[in-house]
């Protein structure tokens, strides 16, 4: 593949991830977030490589395995849970 595709899969990953990030997050149960910020975090490392010369079977697998689990930690850790908010009252019913 050329340069320009890998450029061009890391800008659709990057805006994947946002939008789900700041739209998506609250409005998606968690699952469906988690899956769809993995989904987008992964078409980011595979943009990266397929821009990168000499890339092993080792970086693919080590890349696209690890942001498809660290794409979704980075942006729970950094924007809080997935997932609706509790609605008013949630406390008031959750086990002391």
């Amino acid at each position: 593949m050329s340069d320009g595709a890998g450029v061009a899969m890391i800008a659709a990953g990057a805006a994947g991830v946002a939008l789900a990030a700041f739209v998506l997050r609250r409005r998606l149960p968690s699952a469906a977030v988690f899956v769809v910020i993995g989904v987008f975090s992964v078409v980011v490392g595979a943009g990266a490589l397929i821009v990168q010369d000499h890339v092993t079977r080792a970086d693919w697998i080590v890349t696209l395995s690890a942001l498809a689990v660290l794409g979704p930690a980075h942006v729970r850790f950094l924007l809080g849970p997935f997932g609706a908010p509790a609605g008013p009252g949630a406390a008031a019913t959750e086990p002391v």
